[in-house]
């Protein structure tokens, strides 16, 4: 992704050279899936993601996940249960592993993967198309990030790949949703049910459509059928008991989504909501997608997912969501923009080989501001690391905890067995939970989302190692005693959150634990 650049061609095309058929719908009826092709891209996909598996080490994210595994409950403050489960789940099969962890979202990705190509399939496209859906969804810039990491992300774009799936084959008939077809309403309901365990964007896909069903008045019939209302309560029914827990518990997730709107909303972030889907899908693909919701938008058949899609972008754009949370939606558009590009290459001899070729050199234009794939030390020169912050909060997490040890362990013998770590932030935490023990550094405590409730230290703890603190004043109204005690470097000049932190030794605390611990809670995004 490189701002101010503008965006690129596939093979010279432009959108507006990109034709569209006025009726595709009826011009191209569903067309056989290949699905031996598609499982070969599917694989294709793993395999890239695995190759980069190990990467530069685990992101601050994925430490905090696997925090959360060790502690699983029916919901956690800023996450659904389903990652920290699976997290468990991997650790029991592999250990401690970056390069397990992140097999997963790989399969989520290859999942991904084929549905495009069956998408693309439903719309008419045959093999070119399907692949190019495929490849389009795959190697886009935050397919490639949220693929490579363990977390929601990665499951939360399967869910709504199911979802969107499922509502083509409900679009299916050119009289709308044909009353033998309702039953699928199930099938939607229950993956948004499941897709709700991982991450509750999926409430948007649902309030997306019943504005574009709302505004067209295409679909209107659909509401005098029961079964979308079964789907609906079905989704409820599966995600319900973390809602009770969510209920229990003072709806955090609503603190959370205030912390995000807060963050990310604003008169500049709403100017630049646009620009950054090009930059986020790959300027290179903007043609394809852009091609794919002219052509949803001319369907007879497919015009109300045009109208979801710009429910979606209206939608987050009041509620200040962030920008690739509409990174779900290009599924439609890049099968879409498939189908427009099969159809410009038909009959010329040259161009159904050209097409794997471009899309394969737009992912490997894409991929160092995606993937580790660049040696660590190069990000120093490079505006990767800034651009994309996935990659330069994956580096550094040992000498991080080393750091910390140091000033530990350079504590007095007495006063170093009763020291107990103090972070700002879960990655902090979570680096010293993953690569601590070996220094003795024992449980870190911290404020941030669910590490506050997973409580302060031993009450008798008087002296603290605090890190990322970068107010003085604010440690001096919870201790007695504050020294600066060094500063963290990662040693290859990156500029992520934790360079040039500072660590403090903090003594004698001003009152019981009890007391302040509920000033350190902090909950955010």
């Amino acid at each position: 992704m490189c701002p101010g650049r503008r965006p690129a061609t596939i093979s010279g095309m432009t959108a507006a050279a990109l034709p569209t058929d006025p009726t595709p719908d009826r011009a191209l009826p569903p067309s056989e899936w290949r699905r031996g092709p598609a499982l070969l891209l599917a694989l294709a996909t793993v395999g890239l993601h695995v190759v980069f598996a190990a990467g530069y080490g685990y992101h601050r994210d994925e430490l905090y996940f696997l925090a959360e595994s060790k502690r699983l409950d029916w919901g956690f403050v800023s996450e659904q249960p389903f990652v920290p489960a699976l997290g468990a789940f991997s650790k029991l099969l592999f250990g401690d592993s970056v390069v397990a962890a992140r097999l997963w979202p790989a399969l989520a990705g290859a999942g991904v993967v084929l549905i495009a190509t069956v998408v693309a399939a439903r719309f008419g496209g045959g093999l070119v198309a399907q692949l190019s859906a495929g490849m389009c969804v795959g190697t886009s810039t935050i397919s490639l990030a949220l693929f490579h990491l363990f977390g929601p992300s990665a499951f939360d774009q399967l869910a709504w790949a199911g979802c969107l799936l499922v509502l083509v084959r409900l679009l299916d008939g050119l009289d709308g949703f044909d009353r033998t077809d309702d039953r699928w309403w199930l099938g939607f309901g229950a993956i948004a049910g499941l897709g709700l365990w991982n991450k509750n964007t999926l409430v948007m896909l649902a309030i997306a459509l019943v504005v574009a069903v709302a505004v067209t008045r295409e679909r209107w019939g659909v509401v005098r059928s029961p079964w979308p209302w079964a789907g609906g309560a079905l989704a409820v029914l599966i995600a319900s008991p973390n809602l009770v827990w969510q209920a229990v518990h003072g709806w955090p997730m609503l603190e959370i989504a205030a912390t995000v709107r807060e963050d990310e909303g604003g008169p500049l972030a709403a100017a630049l909501f646009v620009p950054m889907q090009v930059l986020t899908m790959n300027p290179l693909l903007a043609p394809v997608w852009i091609a794919g919701l002219v052509w949803l938008a001319r369907s007879a058949r497919y015009r109300l997912l045009a109208w979801v899609f710009a429910a979606m972008v209206v939608l987050l754009l009041v509620v200040g969501g962030r920008s690739y949370y509409l990174a779900p939606m290009y599924v439609l558009l890049f099968a879409a923009g498939a189908v427009v590009l099969e159809r410009w290459a038909a009959g010329r001899r040259w161009r159904p080989a050209a097409l794997p070729v471009a899309l394969v050199a737009a992912a490997a234009v894409i991929l160092p501001s995606a993937l580790p794939v660049l040696p660590v030390e190069a990000h120093r020169d490079l505006p990767f690391a800034t651009i994309n912050p996935i990659i330069g909060e994956s580096i550094g997490w040992p000498g991080f905890v080393e750091q910390v040890a140091a000033v530990r362990n350079g504590l007095p013998a007495a006063e170093r067995a009763g020291a107990v770590v103090l972070t700002t932030n879960y990655g902090q935490a979570g680096a010293i939970e993953m690569f601590g023990a070996p220094y003795g550094l024992g449980q870190p405590v911290s404020g941030h989302n669910s590490y506050w409730d997973w409580g302060p230290p031993p009450a008798a703890t008087s002296t603290v190692v605090a890190v990322g603190f970068t107010d003085p004043a604010r440690l001096a109204t919870l201790f007695g005693r504050v020294e600066r005690a060094g500063t963290i470097d990662n040693g290859v000049g990156i500029d992520n959150e934790e360079q040039g932190a500072p660590i403090w030794i903090c003594r004698e605390p001003r009152a019981p634990w009890s007391e302040l611990w509920p000033q350190l809670r902090r909950y955010n995004a």
